[in-house]
């Protein structure tokens, strides 16, 4: 009788103990070492503590910039590679200068920047009115262009430049210029109809296409698009609409503009679609049937005429981006990763991380969709992989270390398997810039 009972205490000891297990296994935290955790290679502070509003990653080189330096880091270490200051524009009377804008892509090295004494009724000068055409890996200046003075036109209209093959094409008083980058020399400008009163807001541009939201107040519907031949400025069509609020263009190729339909800062926003020549094509509307469309903009902007930046992609015909996430319980919530056909405006497919994971793309690259998802104690964050097609995610990273604050904060590149990161949340962070494999 004694050996009975010692048996069945074992039982019951043993499947309570198991039981435990499996219960923790599939509602608890997973332990750290069951899982590969990525590693941090290093994290840095800019100059600055004022909040960077643009940086890359690129050709071995992380760059921040704020309105008054330019920090360079080694991609590899994170040891300084360069810095700038933004210089006085020659012969300008102007005390002060700042930056005002980047290059949201680098092209074969080459990144541009913006500065200038912007703010003309504070600093004096003549506003963000010098473009320069920088080596990413040295910081030395390759070309600079003085772009022309306007006389009695705003000098706060501003965009961020780009490089479009031989082309730098930038975005001043309301006009839209293309210089040249191998001569310096201006090859094209489109001007606006002073007397309709319209401001350029933060062109998209592509190899394609520049696409140039406008808002007019004089006549006519309040928002327009218009579109350029990026190597002869000459006008391919223009696209009136209406919105609420100053619309921000998401693409160029094909030209896709985000409208809020009611006059509420938080409302969701709709997407148009357009093709070259204004023509639209389809509306991707605000809710899906995997939940409604997450159009967020990350951009930690100087002024609101530089051009936003958003967590969506597009790829073979799609508009990748997330939804918006919806509560699983007090403590966590989902969403899902959605790809939308530019076509037909319909979902295509929709992926999720897991049923208590919070994920978005940060990038596009061989046919895959690179996804991060928000730290939490059960999963921190690591990189999944999704197929342009659909399917299910994938993991290539390990665990993420805790940066602090939400990784949605940052603004993030992708290169040779690691995960370059700069915050340009609220407030200050632990961990302003790092870089995770």
């Amino acid at each position: 009788m004694p050996f009975l009972i010692i048996g069945l205490v074992v039982v019951l000891i043993g499947g309570g103990v198991a039981g435990w297990l499996a219960l923790r296994a599939r509602y608890g935290p997973r332990d750290a070492d069951q899982r590969q955790a990525a590693t941090l290679l290093w994290k840095e502070s800019p100059t600055m503590d004022e909040k960077p509003f643009n940086s890359w990653a690129s050709d071995g080189i992380v760059a921040v910039m704020h309105e008054d330096w330019l920090d360079a880091f080694h991609a590899d270490s994170g040891e300084d590679a360069w810095d700038m200051e933004p210089p006085l524009r020659a012969g300008d009377d102007a005390k002060l200068s700042r930056f005002c804008g980047m290059s949201h892509e680098v092209k074969n090295g080459l990144g541009v920047i913006a500065y200038g004494p912007y703010k003309k009724d504070t600093y004096g000068g003549t506003g963000c009115s010098t473009i320069a055409v920088i080596d990413v890996k040295t910081g030395a200046v390759k070309r600079q262009f003085d772009m022309p003075v306007v006389e009695n036109r705003s000098t706060t209209n501003f965009t961020d430049p780009e490089i479009v093959g031989d082309v730098v094409v930038f975005a001043l008083h309301d006009t839209v210029f293309g210089m040249s980058l191998t001569s310096g020399n201006e090859i094209w400008r489109h001007d606006q109809e002073v007397s309709r009163g319209c401001r350029v807001l933060g062109p998209a541009i592509s190899e394609r296409t520049v696409a140039v939201p406008l808002d007019c107040t004089t006549d006519g519907p309040a928002q327009e698009l218009l579109l350029l031949d990026p190597v002869s400025g000459a006008e391919r069509g223009r696209a009136r609409y209406e919105s609420q609020s100053p619309v921000g263009v998401i693409s160029a190729d094909p030209p896709i503009v985000e409208i809020a339909t009611i006059d509420d800062f938080q409302a969701p926003r709709t997407l148009l679609v357009f093709d070259e020549a204004g023509r639209q094509v389809t509306t991707i509307p605000e809710d899906l049937p995997a939940g409604r469309l997450n159009i967020s903009s990350i951009s930690s902007h100087v002024d609101s005429q530089s051009r936003k930046m958003y967590r969506a992609f597009i790829a073979d015909g799609v508009l990748i981006a997330s939804t918006v996430s919806t509560a699983v319980n007090a403590y966590r919530e989902t969403n899902k990763i959605v790809a939308v056909d530019l076509k037909t405006g319909e979902q295509r497919w929709a992926s999720e991380l897991g049923p208590k994971i919070t994920g978005m793309p940060f990038a596009v690259t061989d046919n895959r969709v690179l996804v991060i998802n928000q730290h939490t104690h059960e999963n921190p964050s690591q990189v999944f992989e999704i197929p342009l097609n659909g399917g299910s995610p994938k993991p290539i990273s390990g665990l993420f270390p805790d940066l602090g604050t939400l990784i949605d904060s940052y603004n993030l590149h992708w290169g040779e398997g690691t995960v370059y990161g700069i915050y340009m949340g609220p407030g200050t962070t632990a961990t302003p810039i790092f870089a995770v494999r």
